[in-house]
C-alpha cells in the first residue's frame, strides 16, 4: 500500500511539472518572450539585456494594462538567497517560481472594497534585512488599501522614483492584481535615497479614462473659417467617417488617418473647398471636459490624484560596494530593436546614464562628424521641434542665414555642415489661428525624398496633439505611420529610422487632468512601443528619463533633458 502511495505521489509531481512546462504566458506579460529565444548555459548573455526578439506585434491583441508586466507577474521571482545580477536580466538557468499566491502577502480582498486610501496604504522594502549596495536591484512593495483597511483589487496607476540630491531613477512597477505592487529599482549610486511613490490615478479613475473618455468622439474641435477674409465660421472636428452624415464637409487623408476624417459643418454662403483657416475651439473643448469632470470629481480629487504615499519605508541606505562602471562597460552598442532593460538609467545632476546601451555626452565636433553627408528630417509636434531648436543651438547655427522658416510649421537648415528639416503635422491644437493644411503628413514628405544614396535620418514623434483623439482613431494613425515607414525602409534600407516616444506631462487645470491624462499619455507610449518594435527602427524611449528628472514634468521639458534625449539618439545613429 505504501509503495502504491509513493508511485501515486511521484506521478502527480511529474504531471505538475509537465503542466508548468506547457504553460503559455501572454506575449504582453513577456515582451522579450519568456520561453522564447532562451539562452543555454553555454551562451553569453547580453549585458543588461536578455531574450532578444523581433516578433511582429498583433495589434488586435494589444492589452494596455496600467503597467504591462516587464517580466511577467510572478515570473523570474528571486528567492531571498539569490542576488540580482546588475548587468543581466534574470538568468533562465536560475530557479524560477512561476506563481505567487494571493496569500504571499498578508492581505485580504473584499468584494466590497472601495477606492484606494493613501493614508491607509503603505510602502516597504521586500527584503529589509538584506543590505543594498551600488549595482544591486532592490524591490519595494506597495500595499494599497481602502479606507476600511482592506486591499484594493489592483489597477491603480502609480509613478515610482528614488531620489537624492544629485541622482534620480525610475522604478518598474508590477501589478499583482491583489492590491499589492512590486517596484524594481536599480541602486546606481551610494548614500541615503528617498523613495517616492505617487498615486497618479486610482483604478476607478483609470476605468473612467479608458472606458468613457478615450473612446469618446468629438472631444476636440476647431473653428473653421471659410474664405481668406474669414467670412464664415463653422464647427470642425474629427470623427470616424461612418459616424458622419451627408451634411458635413469631409476632408479625408486615408494614408495618414484611414477611416478617420476631418470634417466641418457645411457653410451657408461658401463651399467646402474654401476652408482657409483653423483655430482651436477652446470654449467647446472646455465645456465638454468640464461636464465630464463635474460628474466625476471624486475620481480626480487631490487625495487620490498625484498623491504621494508617506506611510512606511521612504528612505534606504545604499552602500558604496559594487561596480556600476563595470556593468555600464558591458552594455551593448545602441541599435534598433534592443529589448527593454530592467531599468532604463539614472540621472547624475543633468547627465543621464543609460542602462539600455552605450551612450556618451556628444560634442559639436562629434555631432558634425556623425551627421556629415546625412539629411536629417524630423516630423512631429512641438516636442520634436524642441529637438530641432536645441540641435541648432548646440551646432551654433540658430541665427545662421541658412536657418529659415518657410512657414509656421517648417524649420529648415541647409548648409555644408548640416542638412535638416523639421515639419509639424496637420490639425494641431493651440491658440494661434493657422492656415488649413499648412502642416504635412509623414507620407507626403517621405514619398518625395529622391536621394539615390538614401543617406537620411528620419525622426518621427506625433503624440502631444492626439490625446483627444479616440483610441481607435489614433491607433489607426500609428498603424498607417508604421506602413509609411516600412515602405520607405524597403526603398531606402540604409536610412536610419528613429521614433521618439511620448513622456509624462503637466496638468495646469482640472480639465487637463481629464482630457490630457497621463494615463492616456502612458497608453499612447505603450502603443508606440508595441507598434514600432520589431521593424528595425531605433526607438528612443524617453519615458523614464523624463519621469525621473528632478523638476515638474511638462510638455516642454528643460533643455538639459532635451540634450540628453538628443545624445541618446546620436548614440543610436552613430553607435559609440
Amino acid at each position: 500500500m505504501l509503495s502504491k502511495l509513493k508511485i501515486f505521489i511521484v506521478a502527480c509531481v511529474i504531471c505538475s511539472l509537465v503542466v508548468i512546462a506547457k504553460i503559455k504566458l501572454s506575449p504582453y506579460d513577456q515582451p522579450y518572450g519568456i520561453g522564447q529565444n532562451v539562452k543555454t548555459q553555454e551562451q553569453t548573455l547580453d549585458p543588461i539585456h536578455q531574450f532578444h526578439t523581433t516578433n511582429h506585434v498583433n495589434l488586435a491583441k494589444i492589452k494596455l494594462s496600467p503597467y504591462d508586466q516587464p517580466y511577467g507577474i510572478g515570473q523570474n521571482v528571486k528567492t531571498q538567497e539569490q542576488t540580482l545580477d546588475p548587468i543581466h536580466q534574470f538568468h533562465t538557468n536560475n530557479h524560477v517560481n512561476l506563481f505567487i499566491s494571493d496569500s504571499f502577502y498578508s492581505c485580504s480582498i473584499s468584494e466590497n472594497n472601495s477606492m484606494i486610501d493613501i493614508n491607509r496604504s503603505s510602502i516597504y522594502l521586500k527584503n529589509p534585512d538584506r543590505p543594498v549596495k551600488v549595482g544591486d536591484f532592490f524591490r519595494v512593495i506597495i500595499q494599497a488599501r481602502d479606507q476600511y483597511g482592506q486591499c484594493t483589487s489592483g489597477c491603480d496607476f502609480f509613478y515610482a522614483t528614488i531620489n537624492s540630491k544629485e541622482n534620480h531613477n525610475t522604478g518598474k512597477i508590477t501589478d499583482l492584481k491583489n492590491g499589492t505592487y512590486e517596484v524594481l529599482f536599480f541602486a546606481g549610486w551610494p548614500g541615503i535615497v528617498n523613495i517616492s511613490i505617487v498615486l497618479v490615478h486610482p483604478s476607478e479613475a483609470v476605468d473612467f479614462i479608458e472606458q468613457e473618455i478615450w473612446p469618446l468622439e468629438k472631444r476636440l474641435a476647431w473653428k473653421g473659417y471659410f474664405e481668406i477674409n474669414k467670412a464664415e465660421t463653422q464647427f470642425c472636428s474629427i470623427s470616424q467617417k461612418a459616424l458622419l452624415g451627408v451634411d458635413k464637409c469631409q476632408y479625408s487623408h486615408p494614408l495618414a488617418m484611414g477611416e478617420t476624417v476631418f470634417f466641418c459643418d457645411k457653410p451657408m454662403n461658401s463651399s467646402c473647398d474654401r476652408l482657409s483657416w483653423l483655430q482651436t475651439n477652446e470654449p467647446y473643448i472646455g465645456s465638454v471636459f468640464s461636464k465630464l469632470y463635474s460628474s466625476h470629481q471624486q475620481l480626480f480629487s487631490k487625495s487620490v490624484t498625484y498623491a504621494r504615499l508617506v506611510q512606511g519605508t521612504t528612505l534606504i541606505n545604499i552602500s558604496k560596494e559594487g561596480n556600476v562602471p563595470l556593468a555600464i562597460s558591458r552594455l551593448p552598442q545602441c541599435k534598433e530593436d534592443l529589448p527593454k532593460p530592467l531599468n532604463d538609467g539614472f540621472w547624475t545632476n543633468d547627465v543621464w546614464t543609460s542602462l539600455h546601451c552605450k551612450t556618451k555626452q556628444w560634442t559639436k565636433q562629434e555631432i558634425t562628424k556623425c551627421i556629415k553627408g546625412k539629411h536629417m528630417i524630423l516630423m512631429g509636434d512641438s516636442t520634436t521641434r524642441q529637438w530641432t531648436e536645441q540641435l541648432l543651438k548646440i551646432m551654433g547655427v540658430t541665427r545662421s542665414k541658412y536657418t529659415t522658416k518657410p512657414n509656421t510649421k517648417h524649420i529648415r537648415h541647409h548648409s555644408t555642415s548640416m542638412m535638416l528639416d523639421f515639419y509639424f503635422h496637420p490639425y494641431t491644437l493651440g491658440s494661434p489661428t493657422f492656415y488649413y493644411r499648412v502642416g504635412k503628413w509623414e507620407y507626403e514628405i517621405l514619398n518625395n525624398l529622391t536621394k539615390n544614396d538614401c543617406k537620411y535620418v528620419i525622426i518621427v514623434s506625433p503624440w502631444a496633439h492626439y490625446l483627444q483623439w479616440t483610441k481607435d482613431s489614433f491607433t489607426e494613425r500609428l498603424q498607417l505611420l508604421r506602413e509609411t515607414l516600412v515602405r520607405f525602409m524597403k526603398r531606402c534600407p540604409n536610412a536610419k529610422i528613429v521614433v521618439k516616444t511620448p513622456h509624462p506631462r503637466n496638468h495646469p487645470s482640472t480639465n487637463s487632468l481629464v482630457y490630457a491624462s497621463d494615463k492616456i499619455v502612458y497608453n499612447i507610449y505603450k502603443l508606440f512601443i508595441n507598434i514600432f518594435s520589431g521593424l528595425g527602427i531605433h526607438i528612443i524611449d524617453i519615458w523614464d528619463m523624463n519621469l525621473s528628472y528632478p523638476s515638474m514634468n511638462t510638455v516642454h521639458m528643460p533643455s538639459p533633458v532635451i540634450h540628453q534625449e538628443l545624445f541618446l539618439m546620436f548614440s543610436h545613429i552613430c553607435p559609440v
